[in-house]
C-alpha cells in the first residue's frame, strides 16, 4: 500500500509539473507565433540584413527592401518602430502608448489583448526622436523579448553584437552599443542616477551628465564612445541581482 501511494503521489507531482510547464510554454509559443506573423508582414519576402566588409549591418538603400511599418500601423497605430539585433532573438515591434498609461504593453500583445510576454515599448516622456529614449522589454526565460539582453555583460558578446537596427516609420537607423550596466528602480527621494527618468531632450551639459553616469556604471568597455549630440538609445529589462533590479544596454546612433 505504501508503494502504491508513493507511485500515485509521484504520478500526481509529475502530472502537475507537466501541467505547469505546458501552461507556461503554450501561451508563450502562441505569443511568439504571433510575432512571427508580424515579421512576415513587415518583411514581405524574407531577406537577410545587409552587412559591410566587417560584418556590421548597414542601412538599406532606396532600392533595397525596408520594413513595411506603415502596413503594421494599419493593425495598431501605436506601433512606432521595429528593433532588430542581428544573430539574436531581438526582432520585434516597438510600441508607444500614452504617457498616462506608459506601461500598457507590459502585459499586452500587439493586438492589445493580455500577454505575459507583452511587447517592447517606449518609456514615458520620450519617443524615437528624443535625445535619449528608453525601450523596455521582459527578460523571458525562453530568450524571447529581452531575454538575451543580459548577455551584453560579456564584452566579447557585446563586441560581436554591437550594432542594432531600429526602423522607424520614416527611416532606418543603426545604433552602436557602448555600455551595459546593472541598476534598479530607486525610491523617488533617492539622489542617484535614474536612467528611466533621464530621457527626453538635453542641452550639451545635461547630455554629458547622462553619458558620464552611464559610463561610470558600465560593466563593459569595448572602445565605443559617443559624443554630443549623438542620440542615445537605452534598452532595459529586469535583473535579479537586487530587488527591483534592472539591466540596461546603452547604444548611440551612428547612421
Amino acid at each position: 500500500m505504501i508503494l502504491i501511494l508513493l507511485i500515485i503521489l509521484f504520478a500526481g507531482v509529475l502530472a502537475f509539473s507537466a501541467y505547469q510547464a505546458l501552461s507556461i510554454y503554450i501561451p508563450q509559443k502562441r505569443e511568439q507565433d504571433r510575432f512571427s506573423e508580424l515579421r512576415e508582414l513587415v518583411h514581405g519576402v524574407p531577406s537577410e540584413t545587409q552587412t559591410d566588409s566587417n560584418g556590421n549591418p548597414v542601412p538599406a538603400s532606396d532600392e533595397e527592401e525596408k520594413l513595411d511599418l506603415i502596413t503594421l500601423t494599419v493593425y495598431n497605430d501605436e506601433a512606432v518602430a521595429w528593433l532588430r539585433v542581428p544573430d539574436t532573438k531581438i526582432d520585434y515591434p516597438v510600441m508607444k502608448s500614452s504617457d498616462d498609461d506608459p506601461e500598457f504593453y507590459l502585459h499586452r500583445d500587439f493586438d492589445r489583448s493580455y500577454s505575459f510576454s507583452g511587447c517592447l515599448f517606449l518609456g514615458q516622456y520620450c519617443d524615437t526622436e528624443s535625445d535619449v529614449f528608453v525601450i523596455y522589454g521582459h527578460n523571458m526565460n525562453n530568450g524571447s523579448m529581452f531575454g538575451e539582453l543580459d548577455y551584453y555583460a560579456d564584452p566579447n558578446y557585446a563586441l560581436s553584437h554591437q550594432d542594432m537596427i531600429l526602423d522607424t516609420l520614416t527611416e532606418q537607423r543603426i545604433y552602436r552599443v557602448f555600455a551595459a550596466f546593472q541598476t534598479q528602480v530607486y525610491d523617488e527621494d533617492d539622489d542617484v542616477y535614474k536612467y528611466y527618468n533621464s530621457v527626453g531632450e538635453f542641452d550639451e551639459s545635461g547630455y554629458r551628465e547622462v553619458l558620464n553616469n552611464i559610463q561610470s556604471l558600465s560593466v563593459i568597455d569595448i572602445g565605443n564612445v559617443p559624443d554630443y549630440p549623438a542620440q542615445l538609445m537605452l534598452l532595459s529589462t529586469c535583473a535579479y541581482h537586487t530587488e527591483e533590479g534592472r539591466f540596461v544596454v546603452a547604444a548611440y546612433r551612428i547612421q
